[in-house]
């Protein structure tokens, strides 16, 4: 046995196996809402299985993540998450937190040199609406951290009223695809059927 290949093995298979990643959730997450109907759809019944590098990306981001919020405290800006639990627990939200009245989102990203420029990604920017939507709180607050530099960057998103009610109504189409297991068309164009 070679100590330092064992070593590795045994943290590599730790991180893996608490990384944070859940193959299946039984819900449909707010996190991925800007996603294709059908995609979710499938997420939510089939699961989306993940290599060991997506874990282990996973499991850094929720780590510093974590080293983010406890900087957060210490400052006594932090206020702890709220769960959006709606449709009896068939779709959820798990939020970061609170800074004063303002919802807290963070996010983490490999180079500082990808952190948005004047939007925030589609993914990202439907998640902060749907928890804006459902918590009815006006202003959100997303904290992106580069982990090649530790460089952080803040980002103030308003509440767009339009945007929760769309999310609404998609949300509404989901749950009644779920329940009913009929898998809904491709919303996005880019599906393989």
């Amino acid at each position: 046995m070679n100590p330092t290949t064992d070593l590795q093995k045994q943290l590599v298979n730790y991180i893996v196996q608490h990384s944070g990643h859940d193959r299946r959730r039984p819900y449909i997450g707010l996190s991925g809402i800007a996603d294709c109907e059908a995609v979710i759809y499938d997420r939510y019944v089939h699961g989306t299985p993940a290599s060991i590098e997506e874990h282990m990306k996973t499991s850094i981001s929720y780590d510093l993540e974590h080293a983010l919020v406890e900087k957060l405290r210490k400052l006594r800006l932090y206020k702890p998450s709220e769960e959006i639990i709606l449709y009896d627990g068939l779709a959820q939200g798990h939020t970061d937190g609170r800074v004063g009245s303002d919802l807290l989102e963070l996010k983490t990203i490999e180079r500082e040199q990808w952190f948005p420029e004047h939007y925030l990604p589609v993914r990202i920017f439907y998640q902060v609406q749907a928890y804006l939507h459902y918590l009815s709180l006006p202003w959100a607050q997303v904290v992106y951290l580069a982990r090649d530099t530790g460089a952080v960057r803040v980002y103030g998103i308003r509440r767009d009223e339009w945007k929760g009610e769309e999310i609404a109504q998609k949300l509404d189409r989901l749950v009644t695809a779920v329940t009913n297991m009929v898998r809904p068309e491709c919303s996005c164009g880019r599906c393989k059927e």
